[in-house]
């Protein structure tokens, strides 16, 4: 897939209060994870590798645009952790990294879409047409390109709530699709500056 992105317009494919100061978390156990990923290799649960979507140095990689999503993830209720980063990006403002959830195909899911300089944006797709449920600065992201972000979302059938290394961005509402929804991992970058996007230590849990 290949689409540039900017912050406020609307995406091709996906998807202000400051933060609260207190620290929460999603329920995420890798004891008893529905999946847990560390990326040593590939699983074929992701499909087979190829030049924009692969594992290196133990993450999940996305060079330029594209997703990816694990259909051995679908639960009706979920917590889901990951770690993000926006590797590199000449261009920042149009290269955020994405967690996708409640995917049922590509014309219907949810994402959350992180930027390297500090602003993350909630997406729904549904039927194809993208509609952005919030976009917000917060300064619990830490900024520029290298720096990982540890993204958590605590996914209940009428609303989810969003944590960025453990600290509570936003609840909102969100419909859980019938039968449940699969995790995915995307990134988006301009054709004329594709980025680098690395995954690592998922965790999906039921909840």
């Amino acid at each position: 897939m290949s689409s540039s992105i900017t912050r406020f317009a609307g995406l091709l494919v996906a998807l202000t209060v400051l933060v609260a100061g207190h620290g929460a978390f999603a329920a995420c156990d890798p004891e008893n994870a529905l999946y847990e990923d560390d990326f040593e290799f590939l699983d074929v649960s992701w499909g087979a590798a190829d030049n924009s979507i692969l594992v290196s140095d133990g993450a999940l990689e996305i060079r330029g645009s594209g997703g990816v999503v694990n259909l051995e993830t679908k639960t009706k209720a979920a917590a889901v952790c990951v770690d993000v980063s926006i590797e590199e990006a000449s261009n920042v403002s149009d290269s955020p990294a994405g967690v996708v959830f409640w995917w049922q195909d590509w014309q219907n899911y949810y994402a959350v879409f992180v930027w390297a300089d500090g602003w993350i944006e909630v997406r729904r797709m549904e039927d194809g047409e993208s509609k952005t449920l919030f976009t917000q600065e917060t300064k619990a992201l830490n900024t520029g390109t290298g720096a990982v972000n540890n993204i958590e979302l605590a996914l209940q059938p009428k609303d989810a709530t969003l944590f960025v290394n453990g600290t509570e961005v936003r609840r909102f509402k969100a419909k859980r699709p019938k039968d449940g929804g699969a995790v995915g991992l995307y990134g988006i970058s301009p054709d004329d500056a594709p980025g680098t996007f690395t995954f690592d230590n998922l965790i999906v849990n039921e909840r």
